[in-house]
């Protein structure tokens, strides 16, 4: 029902095992992050997920078009959980209230899009910190 990206370019010479790993400590934040090919991988966000919403985060890490560089992109999705749809039909039959449950998953896409964006930025910072480090 909401969903959103975010993307960073990172640059780095680090080969991809590396950045899989600098990838997986930087989105911590979001959970544990499992890659399941060769570029793509999912985070187990259970800290955002409630009685009122669900939360899904998938990520792709890709070689960019030169080298040294890196394409970081993660969509997350939150979805009403079944008890906000019950809560919601029943509050729309009695009081016509039901939708106003809505705004408890919409403020959980919110805090979701912060922290997403807050980990692919450190994932970025974070490599290519690790990369100027590297090079002295």
């Amino acid at each position: 029902m909401f969903s959103g990206e975010e993307s960073m370019r990172i640059r780095s010479a680090l080969p991809r095992e590396e950045m899989e790993n600098v990838v997986a400590d930087a989105l911590d934040r979001l959970g544990a992050v499992k890659f399941t090919g060769r570029s793509r991988f999912r985070v187990r966000a259970g800290r955002f997920d409630s009685a009122l919403a669900n939360v899904t985060i998938d990520g792709e890490l890709t070689k960019g078009r030169k080298d040294g560089e890196w394409n970081l992109t993660l969509f997350y999705q939150v979805k009403p959980s079944a008890l906000c749809w019950v809560i919601a039909i029943v509050g729309f039959i009695f009081l016509l209230l039901g939708p106003l449950i809505f705004l408890a998953p919409n403020s959980t896409k919110n805090d979701v899009q912060r922290a997403v964006y807050r980990a692919a930025r450190d994932a970025a910072d974070g490599v290519e910190d690790e990369g100027e480090r590297t090079k002295d």
